[in-house]
């Protein structure tokens, strides 16, 4: 019998491998050069050379890998080392990799975490499969995984000390901040980040702290768009997986009683999905190669995106997304093999069923979560209003501070005086602003002033009392209209009744064992009659574990050392007097120590 073979009639594309990559590469280059652009021009030159950096320690770690690499394997027969070294590094395309990988990344990254993370998605997750073409998952994706798992601790959205970064709440992004917002991911107001409200547009252009590549929406999807139209990745992979987010937003927006279009903007624009979509879900070596499949891993990335954001412990599920439909791929690929066009009718009706299976179970999950969430702030709403319903309050009120404020709205009217009490707990987060409904000379006024004002004492909890302290004047007039002297006279209110209060931020750096990545602290010292009256520690307190068990079961006792304390007697001290008396919590307690030091450096200057 004989065999005859003859080539197919394939249709040979215009644009070769390389060409496909360097295109993608220049798109990539334009997103990092946003990135050092905004870190520069918003916040200093010390995040802006970071900004470079880590995208060059990235790229010199993949080079070398790939060098590394290409040296072990090379065989005499190959020819000349050098040029085989060459070949194999131009065919290898690890600075798209190194790119996207660095573009993940917070802005406080250590150099050791992303030199760590680009040998592992170099070396282990492309290498280990047998390089570029033949790895199963996306080497930058999984290499952002790794570090996450293995360096979240260190992995911080700011250098030094959060202070410094105009879109942080002591230390916490914007994304964990809406993330943590009531039921999670279940509301369609954006954050407010020390006392500047988060617009739609500042979401979408990228000008806030976020992951060095990830916010700039906007510009993005316009890359997206070029991308496709010039056939470097597949319009169906980042328009399915868009587009069954959206929907899937708008469907939990209408059970939950949101606003759609607000909901599903914030959902395409915050975080990292916009980047995931077009840069990372749309790698051709771990996605399908028939048009179905490439539909098909964007609906059930989307599905599985969604229902993280709702139901998993982190705020964003674009990573983990991404990599499960790698491992699904080849399933995808047997289902849709054969002629394209055969089966049309089951493979499209296995998209609509992924779809309406995420429509189906986020929303019912959605719908779950909010009642839940609604029960629950209820019945805390109940048992703080009522002292007999619980022996013990939500939240014990360790100090009220008093202020008061006159002012007149116009020469006719006589003056109005308001008295604000501002309730805290013993880290002096904000409980309670209360002050009289009367805060008007009535009227229109009035109406007025009570339709806004639970949203105005709400933005004064949210940037609690250090912003306060640090406010210079009220910013509330441009985003609540109409109640312009009122709003006026409780800031003024507000101001007398923290007077006698002073705030010192500081932080401290320091790591338990060589082996445990360093960690952070950073303290707000609130001191009054130079005395200082508490303490809110935040950031890199401990490596968490039994670490963390214990720093939790003792901080109390910690905290109440130097609460009292006369800031004249601590800076007298040469060493934390805490480990005496609390064992088990030296090391953070001594970064403690030297947050505070770091703090009070200025006190009295």
């Amino acid at each position: 019998m004989k065999f005859l073979a003859n080539p197919g009639p394939y249709i040979r594309g215009k644009k070769s491998t390389g060409q496909i990559m360097f295109e993608l590469l220049i798109a990539l280059v334009v997103v990092w050069i946003a990135a050092i652009v905004y870190n520069f021009v918003a916040i200093g030159s010390v995040y802006g050379v970071k900004a470079i950096l880590m995208v060059v320690v990235s790229l010199g770690v993949t080079v070398l890998a790939d060098v590394l690499v290409a040296a072990i394997r090379y065989k005499e027969s190959k020819g000349p080392i050098v040029q085989y070294i060459r070949g194999e590094m131009a065919h290898n395309y690890s600075a798209i990799t190194a790119i996207i990988f660095a573009l993940t990344l917070p802005i406080g990254t250590p150099y050791y975490v992303i030199i760590v993370g680009a040998l592992f998605a170099t070396l282990i997750v492309k290498y280990a499969f047998g390089g570029f073409g033949s790895n199963i998952f996306n080497p930058a994706v999984m290499g952002r995984i790794f570090v996450a798992i293995a360096f979240s601790g260190s992995m911080l959205n700011y250098i030094g000390s959060p202070a410094g970064v105009p879109t942080l709440i002591s230390g916490v992004t914007i994304m964990t901040s809406f993330a943590g917002n009531g039921a999670k991911w279940l509301t369609d107001t954006l954050p407010l980040i020390n006392g500047t409200p988060l617009s739609m547009l500042t979401l979408y252009l990228g000008t806030y702290t976020a992951a060095l590549g990830e916010a700039f929406t906007l510009l993005i999807l316009a890359l997206g768009v070029f991308l496709a139209v010039r056939r470097v990745i597949n319009w169906r992979t980042p328009v399915f997986y868009l587009g069954t987010v959206v929907l899937t937003s708008i469907v939990v927006a209408l059970i939950t009683g949101l606003n759609p279009l607000d909901y599903s903007l914030i959902a395409v624009g915050m975080g990292g999905l916009a980047f995931g979509a077009v840069f990372m879900l749309t790698d051709p070596v771990t996605s399908p190669t028939s048009p179905f499949g490439k539909a098909l891993i964007g609906v059930i990335a989307g599905f599985i995106t969604v229902l993280i954001r709702l139901q998993g412990n982190l705020p964003e599920g674009v990573m983990y997304s991404i990599a499960i439909v790698n491992m699904i791929c080849p399933v995808i690929d047997k289902l849709a093999y054969g002629y394209t066009n055969a089966g049309t009718l089951k493979k499209w009706g296995v998209v609509a069923a992924v779809a309406v299976c995420s429509l189906g179970i986020n929303g019912g999950l959605s719908a779950v979560n909010a009642a839940n969430y609604n029960n629950s702030s209820s019945s805390s709403s109940e048992s703080s209003s009522s002292s007999s319903s619980s022996s013990e309050p939500a939240a014990t009120v360790f100090k009220t501070l008093t202020g008061s404020a006159t002012s007149s709205p116009d020469p006719e009217v006589g003056n109005m005086t308001m008295t604000v009490s501002v309730d805290l707990d013993k880290y002096y987060n904000i409980i309670d602003i209360t002050f009289p409904q009367a805060a008007t000379s009535g009227g229109g006024f009035a109406s007025n002033w009570n339709s806004h004002y639970a949203a105005i004492i709400q933005y004064y909890k949210t940037i609690g009392l250090k912003g306060i302290i640090n406010a210079v004047a009220t910013p509330l007039d441009a985003t609540v209209a109409g109640v312009t002297v009122s709003s006026d006279r409780l800031f003024d209110a507000l101001k007398n009744a923290t007077s006698g209060v002073s705030v010192y931020t500081g932080s401290a750096t320091s790591q338990a064992d060589p082996e445990v990545s360093a960690q952070t602290l950073n303290v707000d010292v609130y001191v009054e009659n130079a005395t200082i009256s508490t303490i809110n520690v935040y950031g890199g307190i401990t490596t968490g574990g039994g670490f963390a068990t214990n720093w939790n079961g003792h901080y109390d006792a910690v905290l109440a050392y130097y609460q009292g304390l006369p800031v004249a007697d601590f800076l007298a001290l040469s060493a934390t007097p805490i480990d005496a008396t609390v064992a088990g919590v030296t090391v953070t307690s001594d970064r403690l120590f030297a947050a505070m030091q770091n703090a009070l450096a200025t006190y009295g200057g």
